[in-house]
């Protein structure tokens, strides 16, 4: 249509922007803007250049790709290891556990020590209730003498305030204790909780190493086929690069004859006038030759822009593969029937100018005979 083939491969790089659909009745096709500039610039004079660097470049960038790969798989494999090594997990929660306990015996140890000093200091007071009891009796037996009592009253007033501030000592002792016990208790709790939520990350690490592992068996999956695509993609592209070279080959013998037939026209056309008709007939034959043989030219850079845009998208047209080599194929056999076309017309074409050049020399011999 307008001179674009209506194939799958047509339609597929007219989706991606890659070549633009003319209106009907235009008659011609042409790229998108980007690839327009990209062919005008790069690939007008050197087609095959450009594909070999081009090949050259990406087949770098997968290798380079590639050899990452193996250490990136193996720091995976290490990390999925270290992380589902449920020794080491258990260790470090026993470890865990272990700490705690400790600080648990250490905050109950201070608790009974608190306690027994508070039962002491309880037993003080107690005493020193006693003792002041026992001095307010030997107060009022003893009335008679004052001194006497006022010194043991005394006395018995600084053994309680002494009993007092100790029972208050040990009191503050008990609670300093509480407090620490609380606190261990919190800490406890927590490190309970740290521990479970240790333990639900750990889960939670298991599970994501074994995601991991199959991301790591389709990663490497993934690279087989690449490396699978990559191969056939390579063959396809020698076969097409054969195909280009034979073409390339009859295209050159066909300039060759082409040549050749133009030298014996420039002799024919001194010697033949009678034939000048014929000549120029001739003439546009080869013209229209030349034209076939540039179309063929053409055809083949196409194929060979269309084998690189299908290489570098291999991936997202590995549908259109099979459809692609048919498409190429066809078009080689195409050009093959295009060449063996101009070479039967230049059979014919020789075969015209030998018969031309065999009617010439009888009417110079009858010529030269009219003259003597």
């Amino acid at each position: 249509m307008d001179g674009l083939r209506h194939t799958r491969l047509n339609k597929s790089l007219a989706k991606r922007g890659r070549i633009t659909v003319p209106a009907p009745g235009s008659g011609g096709v042409g790229l998108s803007s980007s690839a327009a500039v990209e062919e005008s610039g790069g690939r007008g004079d050197k087609p095959v250049t450009v594909a070999r660097q081009t090949y050259g470049q990406v087949l770098a960038h997968v290798q380079a790709t590639l050899g990452t790969l193996p250490g990136l798989v193996e720091r995976l494999e290490v990390a999925a290891r270290t992380v589902a090594d449920q020794e080491q997990a258990a260790a470090e929660i026993a470890a865990v556990e272990r700490s705690s306990r400790a600080l648990v015996d250490a905050a109950e140890a201070d608790r009974d020590a608190a306690r027994a000093a508070a039962r002491a200091s309880a037993q003080a007071v107690e005493a020193a209730e006693a003792a002041r009891a026992a001095a307010e009796e030997a107060a009022e037996s003893a009335l008679e003498n004052e001194e006497t009592a006022d010194a043991a009253r005394v006395e018995a007033l600084a053994a309680q305030a002494a009993a007092e501030q100790v029972a208050d000592q040990q009191r503050r002792r008990a609670d300093d204790a509480e407090q620490t016990l609380e606190v261990v208790r919190g800490e406890l709790e927590r490190t309970g909780e740290r521990a479970a939520a240790f333990a639900a990350e750990l889960e939670q690490t298991r599970a994501r190493a074994e995601d991991l592992r199959g991301e790591l068996e389709r990663a490497k999956q993934e690279v087989a086929d690449l490396a699978a695509e990559r191969a056939r993609l390579v063959g396809e592209l020698d076969a097409a690069r054969a195909v280009l070279e034979e073409e390339r080959a009859a295209v050159g013998q066909v300039r060759t004859e082409l040549a050749t037939v133009t030298a014996q026209l420039g002799a024919a056309r001194e010697s033949v006038e009678q034939v000048r008709g014929e000549l120029e007939a001739a003439r546009g034959v080869v013209e229209e030759e030349r034209a076939a043989a540039g179309q063929v030219r053409t055809e083949l850079a196409t194929v060979t822009a269309q084998l690189e845009a299908a290489r570098r998208q291999g991936d997202a047209d590995r549908e259109h593969a099979a459809e692609r080599l048919a498409d190429q194929r066809t078009r080689a056999d195409e050009a093959a029937a295009a060449a063996e076309r101009l070479r039967v017309e230049l059979a014919e074409l020789r075969r015209e100018l030998a018969g031309a050049q065999t009617g010439e020399r009888p009417g110079r011999t009858r010529a030269g005979a009219k003259e003597k």
